[in-house]
């Protein structure tokens, strides 16, 4: 998880932050936590809150960067540090330089806060200098120790509180890992040595180290007994922690020897490097410390034989995260290893807890045996993961067991105690991330931290944010056996028909390990690849003629190799298929007369086409008349039919064929006429709408398909009238067959009255023009009521009867016989408004619906919905040509929903404009019953 470290500007504010880093070097104080919501289960991007408003406390000791001056005059360090020393009355001297280039200094003796404070901001001020800041002294994190023994590692276990080794342990027990453990160094112990490998001890400090000597390369524990007073004033003494030795044999702590305490990563290699003495240690140490674990190079140290790829810090203390910290963990990260925190132990937020507040580390809360957040674990935002730390205020055995010492001040007899803290907590995880990696050397350090977290279980109980949850060392494990698992590949086959325009697909078989794996395709036509076929599916095309067809299947995943496997050739492929229309003859029967021939669609377009004109003479099997694309009619031809073949060619399809259908007896070139135009007047109101047909004896008028007589017919909306030649007669080519119009349903303009017709309509009402409208022209007469007075019910939804009776007066109350039996099973014939509901089905504007008996129902007191209305206008309108448009005019409106392009066109003749929910998007409510009122403005729209 990363983390940020403030970085602050200008000359006050950087006081302020000089301040801060002041309180971090002083010994560390035990961590805490704020509320705070969990980090989610996957590492992020972005910057998590860090605190620095920490408490200034005594140092000595102080870390200084100075500018890379390359090309420039070189800086003179001791120059500054007199500086500084005279600038606050204190000698200031050199002791090292840092594995990362800084220069640790070190004063005469422990400075107060105020005159750390300046010191820092001294150095801090000068232009050659990068950053300084305080060399903090850091703790281990682990609560008193009690003692108990091995069978109460319930840490392991599969209860509530239990992170599931022993699942995990059949994936991995870290064979091959080496985990750094930085730290108070280590003893010597029967059941953790056949897995300790040589370490460092880092500590630069004679009186923090106890050992006579600075760095060397024994990282024995010598122990860090304290006494009243001695790293504090106020501060008690202690008896030696052991730390190390309790952090490493959570970790690796042999397992099946008969003896005291299991490792949860058993096989893993500790590398102890002590970096906390007498009071703790200083954050140069522990940073040098990070380095070397991760294999970097330290100054007069040398290399480390075994880099670590997981380190184990379970130290802490009140600080902003420093850049030295933060370097060093960062190239560690680097380096590829994972770096695993505490989070502290002063219930407290994180964030205020260094180096737990810092980026790119794993940052380990402490829960308890019933899986719930440890009374004293810090959380927050910083928090990632948590793991057992134990709580052994009630009951002693419900803290971690490890190895340890019965020494009180130096080592004495080995032994086993037990320890609460997220000193214990972390090495829980760092000891997953080792068999993780074990297992998948592969992963990266943010691998480790997502699948740690993808796997975790929530917590029971957690107040201020405990991260992911409790650590699953078996779910994890599992997980990365599966995706470790080399792919075993299956047999690919193929299916479909092997001919040219057939669809082949490939059924991958069945492969093994592949949970997660990617799938790619590969077509080869006689084994070589074919450009650009890498779907499941392939079409075969003109050039896979006569080719044995393959596709290899490749499965990938990550951190394994791929796997390819390819399936059996098929059979070579064969000629395809072509599709095509009937053809049809253009142009009518009659002497004189030139007919083509319109091919329709054929595909895989284009293809070729061979002719063949027939007259078809009775008894015989026709007379071959042309092969050319069109013929001319002669007399020969007069009383017979002619058909059309048309043979369609491409290689490599098989030829087809397709045959018109007859035209008309051939008439003589005196039968072919011109029909009379068709007559449109429009009336003022859509009752007077008409057209009228002539009277002819050659031709009959026809409106959808149905002969209408001659005279003068009602017109509605949309009317399209075709001419048919009549028996004995044709039409000439050149004459007009067909007339249209669309009548309006708009009458005159209307002003509405001054005085309104309804009693509840008022004239200032939303849509009164409209249903003073209706009024005026009888298509709402309204309800009379008691007082005699005429009202509208505006708000009122309208039901469907109500419905036909408004849209049949809009139509001008034609002159209509209503059957004697109803169209519709629920709807009497003696019922209000039957005539209106026949009418509609008469008209076709509603069918109504088809019920389980084949019984059509009109549901005549049901309120009609905004979407059902769409579709009766636009059929009032006698569904006038229209394309409705790929993208809907309304957000709420899918253009595969039924009564689509009717409320499209709702939309496009501004009958209905839905509403405005943003600058560009409308919303329709299809779905919702229209009320009377908007009924009045739809009727008053209609085009």
């Amino acid at each position: 998880m990363r983390k940020q470290r403030r970085s602050v500007m200008g000359s006050r504010l950087i006081l302020l932050s000089v301040m801060a880093m002041v309180g971090a070097a002083l010994p560390a104080l035990p961590a805490a936590a704020v509320d705070n919501v969990p980090a989610p289960p996957t590492p992020s991007a972005a910057p998590l809150p860090v605190s620095t408003n920490t408490v200034a406390t005594p140092t000595d000791q102080f870390i200084v960067k100075f500018k890379d001056r390359a090309g420039i005059q070189a800086v003179d360090p001791q120059k500054s540090f007199s500086e500084a020393a005279e600038a606050i009355g204190v000698p200031v001297e050199i002791v090292r330089t840092t594995a990362a280039g800084e220069e640790v200094v070190k004063t005469d003796r422990k400075l107060g806060a105020d005159q750390a404070t300046a010191l820092v901001a001294t150095l801090a001020a000068d232009p050659s200098v990068e950053y300084a800041e305080p060399d903090a002294i850091m703790q281990p994190l682990a609560v008193a120790p009690n003692d108990t023994y091995y069978s109460l590692q319930w840490g392991l276990g599969s209860g509530a509180g239990g992170i599931n080794v022993l699942g995990a342990w059949d994936v991995s027990q870290g064979e091959g890992s080496v985990v750094a453990v930085v730290d108070s160094g280590i003893l010597g112990h029967t059941d953790l040595d056949a897995n300790v490998l040589p370490g460092y001890d880092m500590i630069n400090d004679l009186a923090t180290s106890r050992d006579g000597d600075l760095r060397d390369p024994n990282p024995r524990d010598e122990g860090d007994a304290t006494y009243d007073g001695q790293c504090a004033a106020g501060k008690a003494g202690a008896r030696s922690s052991w730390h190390g030795t309790h952090v490493a044999g959570i970790i690796a702590a042999v397992a099946g020897n008969g003896k005291g305490v299991a490792g949860v990563a058993p096989k893993a290699k500790i590398v102890p490097i002590r970096a906390l003495g007498t009071c703790g240690g200083y954050t140069s140490d522990i940073a040098d410390g990070i380095r070397w674990a991760a294999g970097g190079t330290v100054t007069g140290v040398p290399a480390n034989a075994n880099p670590a790829r997981v380190i184990n810090l379970s130290v802490g203390g009140r600080a902003a995260c420093s850049a030295t910290y933060q370097n060093a963990v960062n190239f560690a990260r680097g380096q590829g290893a994972v770096v695993v925190v505490a989070a502290g132990n002063e219930n407290i937020d994180a964030s205020l807890i260094s180096p737990a507040n810092c980026s790119n580390v794993i940052t380990v809360g402490a829960s308890t045996k019933d899986n719930s957040k440890a009374y004293y674990s810090n959380s927050g935002e910083n928090v990632d993961v948590t793991a057992p730390g134990g709580d052994m205020t009630k009951n002693a055995v419900d803290g971690i067991v490890s190895t340890l010492n019965n020494g009180a001040d130096t080592a004495t007899t080995e032994d086993y105690y037990l320890k609460s803290g997220t000193s214990m907590a972390a090495p829980h995880v760092a000891a997953v991330a080792a068999m993780m990696l074990s297992k998948l050397p592969a992963l990266t350090p943010a691998d480790v931290e997502q699948r740690l977290k993808s796997n975790a279980r929530a917590l029971a109980s957690c107040t201020g944010g405990c991260g992911a949850g409790l650590v699953d060392a078996n779910a994890t494990l599992k997980q990365l056996a599966a995706d470790a698992a080399p792919i075993v590949a299956g047999t690919p086959t193929i299916t479909g028909e092997a001919a040219v325009g057939k669809t082949l697909t490939v059924d991958n078989g069945t492969w093994n390990n592949v949970e997660s794996a990617e799938w790619t395709y590969q077509w080869n036509r006689w084994g070589v690849p074919v450009a650009g076929a890498t779907d499941s599916s392939y079409t075969l095309v003109a050039d896979d003629h006569q080719a044995a067809m393959t596709v290899t299947v490749t499965a990938t995943k990550k951190y394994v190799p791929a796997v390819s496997a390819t399936s059996e050739p098929t059979a070579q492929v064969g000629q395809g298929t072509l599709t095509g229309s009937v053809p049809v003859i253009v142009g009518s029967a009659y002497v004189g007369s030139t007919l083509t021939i319109d091919p329709g669609s054929w595909e895989p377009a284009p293809v070729e086409f061979m002719y063949a004109w027939t007259r078809n003479d009775p008894g015989t099997t026709g007379h071959h008349l042309s092969s050319l694309p069109s013929y001319t009619v002669t007399s020969e031809d007069v009383g017979k039919t002619i058909t059309a073949e048309l043979i369609g060619m491409k290689t490599p399809y098989f030829l087809l064929q397709m045959l018109s259908k007859p035209t008309p007896a051939v008439v003589p070139a005196d039968k072919a006429v011109s029909p009379e135009s068709v007559v449109f007047t429009e009336a003022p109101y859509m009752a007077d709408d008409t057209y009228t047909v002539p009277e002819s004896e050659t031709v009959d008028y026809q409106v959808d398909g149905k002969t209408v007589d001659a005279g003068t017919h009602r017109a509605r909306g949309q009317v399209k009238v075709t001419a048919q030649a009549k028996d004995g007669y044709a039409l000439l080519n050149a004459a007009t067959t067909q007339w249209s119009a669309y009548f309006s349903s708009k009458g005159p303009d209307f002003t509405a009255p001054t005085v309104s017709p309804f009693k509840d309509v008022l004239t200032s009402q939303q849509f009164y023009t409209e249903m003073s409208w209706l009024a005026d022209r009888k298509i709402s007469t309204g309800w009379i009521e008691a007082d005699k007075s005429v009202t509208y019910r505006p708000l009122t939804p309208i039901n469907r009867d109500a419905m036909a009776a408004f849209l049949y007066r809009m139509a001008g109350s034609p002159d209509y016989t209503p059957p004697s039996q109803s169209p519709f099973k629920d709807v009497l014939t003696t019922q209000q408004f039957y005539k209106e509901m026949s009418w509609l089905a008469e008209t076709g504007i509603s069918s109504g619906w088809t019920e389980s008996d084949s019984s059509r129902t009109y549901r005549p007191l049901t309120p009609i919905n905004r979407d059902a209305m769409a579709a009766f206008l636009y059929r009032l309108a006698n569904k006038p040509d229209y394309v409705a448009p790929v993208t809907s005019p309304f957000r709420d409106v899918d253009p595969q929903q039924q009564f689509y392009k009717e409320m499209a066109w709702m939309a496009e003749k501004g009958i209905s404009s839905g509403w405005m929910i943003s600058d560009t998007d409308r919303i329709y409510q299809p779905l919702s019953p229209i009320n009377r009122d908007a009924m009045a403005a739809f009727l008053y729209r209609m085009p």
